[in-house]
């Protein structure tokens, strides 16, 4: 039984009771009181019950989604995934390959080219490598449309998941095979996550290549980037007891990455950073809409309001592969709060001055992604604020960020060390020392991503 097909029970299972409670209660009633008497002590327990079935949906859900995410097949997926979208070339790809489904698990893999079937990587398995298999594959799948599906025993089209010999996805003209027996430990979503990340990603191969050769021959990018520049605050705001600085450096002309900072009154400030997937013209046209569609807000201290009106915006943009990671967080001085959204945004962090030195806390995301399908829930967290924190608010350009060996810059030590001992300036040299870290961290070779860091330094809040 896949998540979507527990959640639905659950809720439906929950709802069921809650309408039976409405049904019976009034028959027993009414043999003591009136009927009017009976239908309002009814209605009160539909009410009651139905709360208690949220709460309840809320928790079991909760529990549900960490067993079957947490299961290590489902995450040595979910990985290879986040690890498409931080790649830029088919090398990339074929890195992500190897370092997160060949090693762990031994899976082999191929990727042909639709149109003429040509092998531009097959894994050195056996049964990746024999010549059968790619003969029976391409005499089952070569006509298939785009979207994924599971390989049967027989390297033939499987109805599921469950005892398949493997996974195929088929987009933008290529055709991705995996040869696996796990599939049945894998939760049906992680394959339908990967198959939009690999949308995501061979859009953004094409895209890129286009990007870089039409950047160098035209001034019209340069209009283009001015354009984007301007939905961006020319300057931070001056807040009293907040210190505020960003770097920001686009990849090409062009961005996917927003941030911003509104001042909403002397105490209370909206802090948002975020980044649209993809590079080019789109991404660059709906990171507009986000930042403006917050700006025009009438009430920025309603995050939940905030939220679906972002969500909305993407979603009537039209494009199916186009959504948002998002970080919204209103810092309030006076009451010494911090009440944040994170839509899956990468390791929002805060660092905190204690009598042991600095403490680094990442606040986790309080749900998903922005703008490819309706919104349901959505979590909002509120946590103490104290004098001198520093509040770090970067974009994956930053920490997923890899050295030589693949390391991503947010999972070292060295990042740790360096923001929490930057933590103690302020907040443009905070700003300046992860700028520098993370040029140091990368060497010579190019970056591959938009970079953003916004930071904003807490002051002495008890004055």
């Amino acid at each position: 039984m896949t998540y979507r097909t527990t959640r639905s029970l659950v809720e439906a299972g929950g709802t069921a009771a809650a309408a039976l409670a409405f049904l019976v209660v009034p028959f027993v009633a009414a043999a003591n009181v009136g009927l009017v008497a009976a239908a309002a002590i009814g209605a009160v327990a539909f009410v009651i019950l139905f709360a208690l079935r949220n709460a309840a949906a809320g928790a079991i859900d909760r529990a549900v989604y960490r067993a079957r995410f947490r299961r290590p097949e489902t995450r040595m997926l979910l990985d290879f995934s986040e690890r498409i979208g931080a790649a830029f070339t088919i090398p990339d790809l074929v890195d992500a390959l190897r370092d997160k489904l060949e090693k762990p698990a031994d899976m082999g893999a191929i990727l042909v080219k639709s149109n003429t079937w040509e092998v531009i990587y097959q894994s050195p398995t056996a049964a990746a490598s024999d010549p059968h298999t790619l003969q029976a594959l391409e005499r089952n799948f070569r006509e298939w449309s785009e979207g994924f599906c599971f390989i049967g025993p027989d390297f033939g089209v499987a109805a599921s998941n469950e005892g398949a010999r493997g996974f195929f996805l088929n987009t933008k003209g290529f055709h991705l095979f995996v040869l696996t027996w796990l599939c049945s430990r894998i939760e049906l979503e992680a394959f339908r996550t990967l198959y939009g990340e690999l949308r995501i990603y061979f859009d953004r191969v094409i895209t890129i290549s286009d990007l870089f050769e039409v950047a160098s021959l035209s001034k019209e990018w340069e209009l283009i980037a001015e354009t984007q520049r301007s939905f961006l605050p020319r300057s931070l705001p001056k807040v009293e007891k907040l210190e505020l600085a960003v770097a920001y450096r686009p990849l090409l002309n062009v961005s996917g990455d927003y941030y911003d900072a509104i001042a909403i009154d002397e105490d209370r400030t909206l802090l948002v950073v975020g980044d649209v997937s993809g590079k080019g013209l789109a991404a660059a046209l709906i990171m507009g809409i986000i930042v403006n569609t917050i700006r025009v807000a009438k009430d920025k201290v309603d995050l939940e309001s905030l939220v679906r009106s972002v969500d909305y915006s993407v979603r009537e943009m039209g494009f199916d592969d186009k959504y948002t990671v998002l970080f919204m967080g209103l810092v309030d001085t006076a009451a010494r709060t911090l009440r944040y959204v994170n839509a899956a945004m990468a390791d929002p962090i805060i660092v905190s001055q204690t009598a042991l030195g600095p403490r680094v806390k990442r606040l986790e995301p309080t749900m998903g992604l922005l703008g490819l399908v309706a919104i349901e829930d959505i979590g909002i967290e509120e946590i103490p604020l104290r004098t001198d924190e520093m509040i770090l608010l970067a974009s994956d350009g930053v920490t997923e960020v890899t050295d030589d060996a693949g390391r991503r810059l947010g999972e070292t030590e060295f990042f740790d060390k360096t923001i929490a001992h930057a933590s103690t300036m302020g907040a443009t040299d905070f700003v300046s020392n992860v700028s520098n870290m993370l040029y140091s961290y990368v060497g010579d070779r190019p970056l591959k991503d938009d970079v953003t860091i916004l930071a904003a330094k807490v002051g002495r809040l008890w004055d």
